[in-house]
């Protein structure tokens, strides 16, 4: 009965992570879970821990990633299967320091701390077949101190006091009701009227339409002061400097007549059949800038990687201009923060046939990277969800998924680095150096043990 009361609590709080997540957001289950977790890998073996990670994450990611189905039928099977050996990993380590005499307090809240972070980051960041969608800082919406320590920062600081109130560290559960209170102010935070703006952005959102299409929707929907318009990633899936001038051409004569600088998505030819994804900032006379796509997708034909990740200089002031998945990944829009940009406009890609569901799922990642770096962003997607987000993260108008439209408002520039930016995003990195240090010493002791 007991060891099936654990099966049924180990399947409930995976369940429970999952529905942290868009489309629900129920933030506090995240928590919830992850408290579960840690208390069934409490005193256990590491076997049992690794067998207990590894199903707590192929359920939370079989549920939370299920339209991963849709695009992969019985494949998706093995790509949850490696995203739960994440959570093995955390589950094992967990475990052996236990064994090893790390059992309660502080100390291990920390370990705890720093082996979550470190495989979490590992799954999202470092490896090849990396995925950085639900992890637990990014369930946190609207993240307070994102912009100090980033989602994975944010990550570490909750699964720290969380387990120093679980494992009876001293003043842990005070650390814990602390960081709780931070967040719900933040809600309220994230409920207030927002700065004033100072750029009129525009947003068509459409897929595989024609040039013609994207130009009838913008002409509708811009106002006469519109500034700057963003069309979605492969508006245009042909190089148009070198192989379509003439679409280019026409997509000029366009900016010219609104008197706006246009983003928006195209190709670039490289040597022999390769080709690189490519945003392309142009006016009505110039083309004034590129950037071409770092993180090409998984799986699919995405051209060659882009190496570079620099703003470009407009009348408007600097634009970082990164392109969909670009944005699920913590470094190329800092990397253009950096680099001076002010503001964002990202032309995106979300097919249809991807479900609802995904599509709501990825525009959660675009809100988090401008609160990391405090930028105010306008995202085209081609099928949703189109966005203009403030430099705190919050969506000020959006456009749902699976629709076609146009997108209006405003977004403010900013100049100023958060602490993120310059230093914080250096916490995951940190965390998984210590986690490798002090595994190494674990491992180390029980070699040493057995020679004795």
């Amino acid at each position: 009965m007991v060891h099936a009361n654990r099966i049924l609590l180990l399947v409930a709080s995976a369940v429970a992570y999952a529905f942290a997540f868009p489309p629900h957001g129920w933030w506090p289950l995240a928590l919830l879970s992850v408290g579960v977790l840690a208390g069934l890998l409490h005193g256990a073996r590491p076997m049992h821990g690794l067998m207990t990670g590894y199903w707590w994450g192929m359920i939370a990611f079989g549920t939370g990633l299920s339209w991963l189905w849709q695009l992969f039928g019985p494949f998706s099977l093995l790509l949850w299967g490696i995203l739960a050996v994440f959570p093995a990993a955390f589950g094992w380590l967990i475990c052996l320091a236990q064994q090893r005499g790390v059992t309660a307090g502080w100390r291990l809240a920390f370990f705890t701390a720093v082996a979550w972070t470190g495989t979490e980051f590992v799954r999202c960041e470092v490896m090849p077949l990396k995925f950085p969608w639900m992890h637990l800082g990014l369930a946190l919406e609207p993240w307070p101190l994102v912009s100090t320590v980033g989602v994975y920062g944010l990550g570490f600081v909750c699964m720290l006091t969380l387990a120093a109130a679980l494992f009876r560290a001293k003043a842990g559960w005070v650390a814990f009701g602390v960081l709780m209170i931070v967040q719900i102010d933040t809600l309220v935070v994230s409920k207030r009227t927002p700065g004033q703006s100072q750029i009129k952005v525009v947003a068509v959102q459409a897929e595989g339409a024609a040039t013609g299409t994207y130009m009838s929707l913008a002409k509708e929907g811009a106002a006469d002061d519109t500034e700057l318009i963003v069309w979605p990633e492969y508006t245009i899936p042909i190089d148009v400097r070198n192989v379509a001038r003439s679409e280019l051409e026409k997509v000029q004569a366009f900016a010219k007549e609104r008197g706006a600088l246009l983003v928006f998505g195209t190709q670039t030819r490289l040597e022999g059949p390769k080709w690189q994804n490519t945003a392309l900032t142009i006016d009505g006379t110039n083309v004034l800038g590129e950037h071409g796509k770092n993180h090409t997708v998984h799986f699919f034909n995405d051209g060659e990687h882009g190496k570079t990740a620099l703003p470009v200089v407009t009348p408007l002031g600097r634009i970082g201009t990164p392109i969909c998945f670009d944005c699920d990944f913590q470094d190329v829009v800092r990397r253009m923060t950096l680099e001076g940009a002010e503001f964002f406009a990202v032309p995106s890609m979300d097919a249809a046939s991807w479900s609802e569901r995904q599509h709501i799922m990825h525009s959660q990642l675009f809100r988090v990277r401008a609160a990391e770096n405090r930028r105010s962003m306008v995202v085209a997607a081609s099928s949703g969800v189109s966005q203009i987000i403030d430099s705190h993260g919050r969506a000020m108008k959006s456009l749902g998924a699976l629709k076609t439209g146009i997108l209006s408002g405003a977004i403010e520039r900013q100049t100023d680095l958060t602490f993120y930016t310059r230093l914080g995003w250096l916490i995951p990195w940190v965390a998984l150096g210590v986690l490798v240090m002090w595994t190494a010493l674990l491992l180390g002791f029980v070699k040493r043990r057995t020679r004795n």
